[in-house]
C-alpha cells in the first residue's frame, strides 16, 4: 500500500507540473494575442473576439460594442478575431480595409508582446538568481609534455562569461554561443576565457587541446574537448549483465581500492587500458553516474578477449552502443545589477539567433528533423524543467517566449510574419493580392504547420 501511494503522489506530482507548464503556455500565447488586441484597439480596428483557448467556450462574455471575450476548453492556443481578417468585409474597422502599415504594427505587436515579457523574466532572473553560466566540474589532466597546455587551461568549478579570439569577444550563455565563438579555432590556439573563479571575476589564457569543426548546434562535444572538459562515457545501450542502458560508467577500481583509488574513465580507451593487466578471477568494481557499484569477477572467458582491442573489450562487457558525456554544470552567477542588464538583452538575442540557426541547419540537412519538437514536446520538456526549481521555471518562460516571438514573425503562411509579407507587398503594389488567393495559401500553411508540429512530436516520441 505504501509503494502504491508513492507512485500515486509521484503522477500526481508530475500532473500538477505538467498543468503548470500548460498554464505558461496558455500564458504566453494570450500575451500575444492580447498583443493584437490592444494595438489594434489603439489604432481603431474592430474585434469580434478574444479567445483564451480552443474548442468550444465555456464561458462566454459579450461587451456593448459587440466584443466577445471568451475561454475556451481546450487549454493551448487562443486568438484575437479581428472583423473582415480573413475576407472582404465593408464595417468600418475591418482589417483588410485598414492602410498596410496599421496592420503590420496590429501583426506585430503579437511577437512583440512575446519578446517585452520573455525579456522582463530575464531581468527579473538575473538579478534575483544570476545569470545561467556554463562550468566544468572536472577537467582532464593533460598527459603531454607541453608545459603551456597545464599552465594554460580552465580549472574545476570555473564557470565562463565569455570567450575572446584575436578581437572579437563573445558572451557565453549557452552551448550554442560556445560553438560560435571557438569554431574553426585551431588546436594549440590561446583564446582568453573570461570565467568566475571561487566568487571572482578573471580572464584566463587557455591552450585549445584540439581543433573545433562543428558542423551543427549538437556538436558542442568538440568545443569542450578543446577547453579540456573531461568526458565520461554513456551507455547507451547494453546487455544488461552489468550496466543499464543510459548511465555513464565514471571510474574501475580493483579489489580493496575505494572510490577515490579507482580510475577516472573518460572514454573506451580508459577502460581497455586499465583492464588490460587484469586476470580471470580478479574482482572489478565499476562505478556508474547513477551512484551505482557494481562489482564483479572476471569469469574465464575474459582469457580469450584480445586486450589490445577496444571493441573486444566493450564487446566482453556488453557495451552494445556508446555516446560521451562531460563534466558539465549549469548554474547561475550574479554579474551585477548593470550589467545583468546589459546581458539581459544579450542573452534574449541569442536565444533568439540559435532559433534562426537551428532553423537553417534543418533546411540544409545538417541537422535532423528529430531534433525538433512540437507542442506536446513542448509541455513535456517543459514539465520537466520547472520540477527543478523556480530559476529554471523561469528560463523556460523566457526560451518559450523568445521562441514564439521569432517563430510567429518567420514568412511561413498562416503565421504573422507571412501575413506582414503580403501587407509589404500591398503597400508596394497599391492594391492587394486577391483575399480568396491569401486565405488559401494561409490555410495550407496552418494545415502544414499542424501536420509537421504532430509530426516532430510522433518522432520524439518513437
Amino acid at each position: 500500500m505504501t509503494i502504491n501511494l508513492l507512485a500515486f503522489s509521484d503522477v500526481m506530482r508530475n500532473v500538477g507540473f505538467g498543468a503548470l507548464a500548460i498554464l505558461i503556455l496558455m500564458v504566453m500565447i494570450t500575451v500575444h494575442e492580447f498583443g493584437h488586441y490592444i494595438v489594434g484597439k489603439i489604432l481603431g480596428f474592430k474585434i469580434n473576439e478574444f479567445a483564451v483557448g480552443m474548442g468550444p467556450a465555456i464561458i462566454k462574455k459579450t461587451k456593448k460594442n459587440g466584443e466577445i471575450f471568451s475561454l475556451r476548453l481546450i487549454p493551448v492556443g487562443g486568438y484575437c478575431a479581428f472583423e473582415g481578417e480573413d475576407d472582404d468585409s465593408e464595417s468600418e474597422g475591418a482589417f483588410n480595409k485598414k492602410e498596410p502599415w496599421k496592420r503590420i504594427l496590429v501583426l506585430l505587436a503579437g511577437a512583440t508582446m512575446n519578446y517585452l515579457l520573455a525579456l522582463l523574466v530575464i531581468i527579473i532572473s538575473m538579478n534575483v538568481y544570476g545569470q545561467s553560466t556554463l562550468g566544468v566540474s572536472l577537467i582532464k589532466p593533460y598527459d603531454g609534455s607541453d608545459e603551456a597546455y597545464i599552465s594554460q587551461t580552465l580549472e574545476n568549478g570555473d564557470h565562463i562569461l565569455s570567450i575572446k579570439r584575436g578581437n572579437k569577444r563573445s558572451s557565453i550563455y549557452m552551448t550554442t554561443d560556445l560553438i560560435s565563438a571557438l569554431n574553426h579555432a585551431e588546436e594549440g590556439e590561446v583564446v582568453e576565457v573570461e570565467v568566475i573563479r571561487d566568487g571572482e571575476t578573471k580572464t584566463i589564457p587557455v591552450k585549445l587541446r584540439k581543433g573545433v569543426e562543428c558542423s551543427n548546434v549538437t556538436e558542442v562535444g568538440k568545443a569542450y574537448d578543446a577547453l579540456g572538459f573531461a568526458s565520461a562515457l554513456k551507455i547507451v545501450e547494453s546487455d544488461d549483465r552489468i550496466f543499464k542502458a543510459d548511465e555513464y560508467l565514471v571510474r574501475i577500481g580493483f579489489s580493496g581500492e575505494d572510490f577515490d583509488q579507482s580510475k577516472i574513465v573518460y572514454d573506451e580507451e580508459d577502460i581497455r587500458a586499465t583492464l588490460e593487466g587484469a586476470k580471470t578471477g580478479d574482482s572489478v568494481s565499476f562505478w556508474t553516474s547513477r551512484e551505482s557499484k557494481y562489482d564483479w569477477v572476471l569469469p574465464s572467458s575474459w582469457d580469450n578477449v584480445d586486450k589490445k582491442d577496444v571493441n573486444s573489450v566493450l564487446d566482453f562487457l556488453g557495451i552494445k552502443e556508446k555516446d560521451y558525456g562531460y563534466y558539465v554544470t549549469s548554474d547561475y552567477r550574479k554579474v551585477g545589477f548593470f550589467r545583468s542588464i546589459g546581458r539581459s538583452f544579450g542573452y534574449s538575442f541569442r536565444i533568439g539567433g540559435t532559433i534562426f540557426r537551428t532553423l537553417g541547419e534543418l533546411i540544409t540537412g545538417r541537422l535532423g528533423i528529430n531534433s525538433m519538437g512540437g507542442t506536446v514536446t513542448t509541455i513535456v520538456t517543459a514539465t520537466k524543467v520547472i520540477q527543478m526549481g523556480p530559476w529554471y521555471a523561469l528560463e523556460i518562460i523566457s526560451f518559450i517566449g523568445v521562441n514564439l516571438a521569432v517563430f510567429n514573425l518567420l514568412p511561413i503562411p498562416a503565421l504573422d510574419g507571412s501575413k506582414i509579407v503580403f501587407c509589404i507587398i500591398e503597400w508596394i503594389r497599391k492594391k492587394p493580392i486577391n483575399r480568396k488567393v491569401e486565405a488559401i495559401i494561409h490555410a495550407i500553411g496552418f494545415v502544414l504547420i499542424l501536420t509537421f508540429a504532430i509530426l516532430v512530436d510522433v518522432l520524439q516520441f518513437i
